[in-house]
């Protein structure tokens, strides 16, 4: 998947290699449960569920935690429509696979450029294959310096790339990655806002009508403007018309099960 600025262009994220193409998929995301993690003391959260956090992990509202006013899980804050595949006689859907972006504001937002890839991407740390590939899992972390892309895994590809070559003094990269699934369904950003410690980010889940039967992690790229502070960086990512997920980076591996 090559590097892209900005939104994808209505059609331009297909299913690329990988797998065997299947017309339709699964949501990436429905009810809302609970966020578990390892190592750490659970927290009745106000909807009822329960939220764990690590022992490194700092409470909210700090520049290692989601803020104060933000849910690991809330609604869309935009309208969003529904829109089903309909699929032509060359067996190929009209939908747009960004829709669940469509309506998103793209400003304010620094400059940025992005590219996804299958894959964990890291050499020790983010989502790992058997960690708890049953639920939706999130990580986002920030590269700041150039001895930053030592924690990636040395490839070609064009997200290895994209971070490699950042000049540091004026851009930084934000990499975000989710799981399980097809590697089609990728997490992709809209706008990235300046905020008082660091960044928020804003973006969604592609949704093609065909995709790969692959299952994978997915891994996202992003090299963006550095601001003046960059202590923090927040991740909200609309999973479906009616979900969205919320990360910060600083934390570890967060999943939200969906069991209850």
């Amino acid at each position: 998947m090559g590097a892209l600025s900005g939104c994808l262009a209505p059609g331009g994220n297909g299913s690329g290699d990988g797998g065997t193409e299947t017309r339709t998929h699964p949501s990436p995301g429905t009810a809302p449960g609970t966020e578990t993690d390892d190592g750490a003391t659970d927290t009745e959260t106000e909807d009822g569920g329960t939220e764990t956090a690590t022992d490194d992990e700092t409470p909210t509202d700090t520049p290692d935690g989601l803020p104060g006013d933000l849910d690991r899980v809330d609604t869309p804050p935009y309208e969003i429509e529904d829109i089903e595949c309909d699929f032509d006689n060359s067996g190929e859907g009209d939908r747009d696979p960004l829709y669940l972006c469509a309506n998103m504001p793209a400003e304010p937002s620094l400059s940025f450029e992005q590219a996804s890839t299958r894959g964990t991407l890291f050499a020790d740390e983010g989502l790992r294959t058997g960690s708890n590939d049953n639920g939706d899992q999130l990580y986002a972390t920030l590269l700041t310096d150039a001895d930053d892309i030592e924690r990636l895994e040395d490839n070609s590809g064009d997200a290895y790339s994209l971070a490699a070559d950042t000049d540091f003094e004026s851009h930084a990269v934000l990499v975000v990655q989710t799981g399980w699934g097809s590697g089609s369904i990728v997490p992709h950003l809209k706008r990235i806002e300046e905020t008082a410690d660091g960044i928020h980010a804003f973006g969604c889940y592609t949704q093609p009508c065909m995709y790969t039967e692959d299952f994978t992690a997915r891994s996202t790229v992003v090299r963006f403007e550095r601001p003046d502070t960059l202590d923090s960086g927040v991740v909200s990512l609309t999973v479906d018309p009616s979900t969205r997920y919320n990360v910060a980076t600083g934390e570890n591996v967060v999943t939200i099960d969906q069991s209850n």
